[in-house]
C-alpha cells in the first residue's frame, strides 16, 4: 500500500473514538452535574436551579472559549490535542469554576455541592502547571474527579472507577496519550478530589 494512502480503520479504531467522545468533558461532566444536583438538592426547585448553574458555568465557559479558539484557528480541535494550546482552556476552566463557586456560596447551596466545585476548581491549578511540561491525560483526569465525588456525595460504589480502564484504552489506542499519562490523569483527578472532601466533611 503506498505511504499517500490513509490507513483503513477497523473496529477497534471506531470504538476508541466512540468512548473518547462519549467519555469527554463535553460529555460526562454536565451528565456529573446533574448527578451531583440531585443529590445535593434541597427541593426540585433548587435541583434545577443548581443543575443549570453547574453546567452552564463548569463546562459552558470553557466549552464556549475553546470553540471560539477553534474557529478562529488559535486551536487544533475541541479536545485540544496539543498540549501547547492548553493555556487558555485552562484560565477559561478557572474563571468558570471560579464563578460556579462564588454562585454556589452567594446563593446559599448545599454545603457538600460548594465543597466540591471549590475542591474542584482548586485542582485546575496543579494540572496546569503539570501540563506544561507532560501532557497529562484530562479526559481521564476529569472523569476520576466526576466519579471520586459521585462516591463522595452521591453514594456510588467505587467500582464504577472501572469505567476509567476503557477510556484509558481508547486514549492509548488513539495515540493521544501513553499509559502514563492516562492513569497518571485519572490518579490526580481521584486522589485531589476524594481526600480534600473527607477533609473538608470533617469539619
Amino acid at each position: 500500500m503506498s505511504e499517500n494512502c490513509p490507513q483503513r480503520r477497523n473496529w477497534l479504531d471506531y470504538l476508541a473514538l466512540v468512548l473518547s467522545v462519549v467519555l469527554s468533558p463535553f460529555l460526562c461532566v454536565p451528565y456529573f452535574c446533574v448527578v451531583f444536583a440531585q443529590a445535593t438538592a434541597r427541593s426540585n426547585a433548587e435541583f434545577y436551579q443548581l443543575a443549570a448553574m453547574c453546567i452552564i458555568l463548569s463546562i459552558g465557559v470553557p466549552a464556549g472559549y475553546i470553540s471560539w479558539a477553534v474557529y478562529r484557528g488559535h486551536i487544533t480541535d475541541l479536545h485540544v490535542r496539543l498540549k501547547e494550546q492548553r493555556k487558555g482552556p485552562f484560565r477559561a476552566g478557572m474563571m468558570g469554576m471560579g464563578a460556579l463557586v462564588l454562585s454556589l456560596w452567594l446563593c446559599g447551596a448545599p454545603s457538600r455541592l460548594t465543597h466540591l466545585a471549590g475542591v474542584l476548581f482548586a485542582q485546575i491549578f496543579p494540572f496546569e502547571v503539570i501540563s506544561r511540561a507532560w501532557k497529562i491525560s484530562m479526559h481521564t483526569a476529569v472523569l476520576a474527579a466526576c466519579l471520586a465525588g459521585c462516591i463522595e456525595i452521591a453514594n456510588w460504589s467505587t467500582f464504577t472507577l472501572f469505567t476509567l480502564l476503557p477510556l484509558s484504552w481508547a486514549r492509548h489506542h488513539r495515540g493521544r496519550h501513553n499509559w502514563g499519562q492516562t492513569f497518571g490523569g485519572a490518579a490526580l483527578g481521584y486522589g485531589l478530589t476524594t481526600y480534600p472532601l473527607r477533609w473538608l466533611a470533617t469539619l
